[in-house]
């Protein structure tokens, strides 16, 4: 293959510099996804992956690549963790919420700033997070998740997020999601408080009906930062089938609290 020579002439160091992709794209009328999935699938690493690569593998690599996430949220949790699962590889990302950026999420939610106010959150975490990753293909839903008739979009994914900020709404998702059996990250924060689980029922946790505590508790930036970090590292071990790994939040609930000194 014409296109895999040229990749292997460019490298350098053996990495794949960017300037080297957009060359291949434009000798091989390509599109720079292309490119980079010939890359990978060849062992052939995208220098903006190097400082992955003590941690992930370049065939790991691929396979991030290949794998879609949805995201349902596209708020707090859920822009930084859509943030961090495109800077880690993922090549498949759906982003999901009905709501637009307002004033009141400026200091938490990532992408949000006075020129995306009014906007949908989906749109804007679309065109942000292609602009970061050229090689990411994001769809983008501005409307809100309904079990009733969303559900079809569990079956097309690998790993499911949950970013919502609605209890209830939590609960019917994981259900939905133990029920298709398919593995899915959960996040809350309130304060200086987070708590996770990945692929367990959340029904005995949020007992009480309405909105969740962080209303009253308020949402903090760095608890943000903090609960998302934990969801992207669950995701990502969860589509590299690393399970040694996994079993800590695996069917469990995990809380933690950020004290200030």
């Amino acid at each position: 293959m014409e296109l895999l020579t040229f990749l292997k002439e460019q490298t350098c160091d053996g990495f794949l510099p960017l300037q080297a992709s957009y060359a291949a794209m434009e000798r091989f009328t390509c599109n720079f996804r292309n490119v980079e999935e010939v890359a990978l699938k060849h062992d052939i690493l995208p220098l903006r992956y190097k400082r992955n690569q003590k941690t992930i593998s370049t065939r790991e690599q691929y396979t991030l690549f290949q794998s879609t996430v949805l995201i349902i949220g596209c708020g707090g949790l859920g822009g930084f963790v859509a943030e961090m699962l495109t800077r880690i590889g993922v090549g498949n990302l759906i982003v999901c919420d009905g709501d637009v950026f307002e004033e009141h999420n400026m200091n938490r939610q990532n992408f949000s700033s006075p020129k995306t106010l009014g906007r949908f959150k989906a749109e804007v975490l679309k065109e942000k997070l292609e602009e970061i990753n050229p090689a990411l293909h994001v769809k983008s839903m501005t409307t809100f998740f309904d079990p009733k008739t969303d559900y079809e979009l569990i079956a097309k994914v690998d790993v499911v997020v949950d970013a919502l900020d609605n209890p209830d709404l939590k609960c019917l998702l994981a259900n939905l999601c133990l029920k298709e059996q398919k593995p899915f990250v959960h996040g809350a924060i309130a304060g200086y408080y987070s708590q996770f689980a990945t692929s367990v029922s959340l029904d005995q946790l949020y007992v009480q009906k309405g909105d969740g505590v962080e209303k009253s508790s308020g949402n903090p930036s760095f608890t943000v930062c903090f609960a998302a970090s934990i969801q992207s590292v669950e995701v990502v071990k969860l589509l590299l089938g690393k399970p040694h790994l996994q079993a800590p939040l695996m069917g469990n609930l995990w809380e933690y609290e950020l004290i200030l000194l």
